[in-house]
């Protein structure tokens, strides 16, 4: 397996981890006493899959199905797949494998998810925050990003903590203008009508998508994520990622709601449905200042008695995220259960 040209310099001579090397060679093994594990252990004893062929053509089988453009053509097979443990395992490999530490530049638009600053300042690296722009801040100023010139982007689409949609016009724009990687992070796609940028793969060499079994999927506890992209790309992750992250439970977990998804699927119907019913209600009340147009489980709301609000939730022992600092006066909730939904919104009418 190569590297990709766009590695971090430090891991230019880096070797495969030793567990995994055999994995890679061209022989099949009938018997394997090379990993000093318990022969006698049980269901568990050996070492997880790493391959995970059958699961990943599984998997893109599944999602390449959903709310494909009129004019697409598979063309993406189990090389561009790494499954992680969560999406948070993907986007600290992305950052560990190419920019270098006090030298390349993170870009990340604002608000959005506070992972990507985070995990970028343990790595050593610069963050740059670009504002979203519009009444829905969907917009974002293209041309400031590719002055920048940062070794990776990223977005969030639908946007977590605002919950709307940037274009795909703009996504490809920037894919077409920088020399770096935009990463577009996709864990909520699942509830947005606006089909995958997995869909562009193909076109674009620097395009990486990020997904997660934790929201949709309804897989949090599992703890499984993918990173979809070009070979050499998903080839250089496997040179850092550890060892055997993806545990045999998680990929029976994973490969059970993948070959019946029917179940899954009604609950996106359902969780979308609720959504605009809680935003109708919502809609009607006078201590709300917006509402913005959500793509995602969740809804961004101003509130005028933002603090009285927060009070009465807390006396409830109800938790929301408190956005205040990056949108004033703003929560963001969840789409929960009916009596759930219904007990928010009575203390928002109170």
């Amino acid at each position: 397996m190569k590297m990709h040209k766009n590695v971090r310099n430090s891991l230019k001579k880096l070797s495969l981890p030793i567990p995994i090397q055999k994995y890679f060679l061209s022989q099949n093994w009938d018997m394997d006493l090379g990993s000093n594990t318990n022969p006698f252990g049980g269901d568990f004893s050996n070492y997880p899959d790493v391959m995970q062929l059958d699961l990943k053509k599984l998997y893109l089988k599944r999602i390449l199905s959903i709310n494909p453009p009129p004019s697409f053509k598979a063309a993406l097979d189990e090389d561009n797949v790494l499954f992680t443990a969560g999406s948070m395992e993907g986007i600290d490999l992305l950052l560990r494998a190419f920019p270098d530490p006090n030298q390349d530049l993170v870009c990340i638009p604002s608000p959005t998810f506070s992972a990507y600053a985070h995990w970028s300042i343990i790595n050593g690296l610069q963050v740059k925050k670009i504002p979203l722009l519009g009444k829905n801040l969907n917009q974002i100023d293209v041309e400031s990003i590719i002055k920048l010139n940062p070794k990776l982007l990223f977005i969030c689409n639908p946007n977590n903590p605002i919950g709307t949609l940037i274009s795909h016009a703009i996504l490809k724009k920037l894919c077409q203008s920088l020399n770096g990687f935009v990463v577009i992070d996709e864990a909520y796609i699942e509830f947005s009508d606006q089909h995958s940028s997995l869909f562009y793969l193909k076109e674009y060499p620097n395009l990486i998508i990020l997904r997660t079994f934790s929201k949709g999927w309804g897989l949090a506890g599992v703890r499984c994520g993918a990173v979809i992209a070009h070979k050499t790309i998903i080839d250089t992750l496997r040179y850092i990622q550890y060892p055997f992250s993806i545990s045999i439970p998680s990929q029976q977990a994973v490969r059970k709601v993948l070959t019946t998804p029917d179940k899954v699927f009604e609950t996106w119907k359902k969780i979308k449905k609720m959504r605009r019913d809680l935003h109708i209600q919502l809609s009607q009340r006078k201590n709300v200042i917006k509402i913005f147009e959500s793509h995602t489980n969740f809804l961004m709301i101003a509130l005028h008695n933002f603090e009285e609000v927060n009070r009465g939730l807390k006396q409830e022992k109800i938790h929301v995220l408190d956005c205040s600092s990056e949108l004033l006066q703003s929560i963001r909730v969840s789409i929960g259960t009916e009596e759930q939904n219904q007990k928010f919104f009575e203390i928002i009418a109170k």
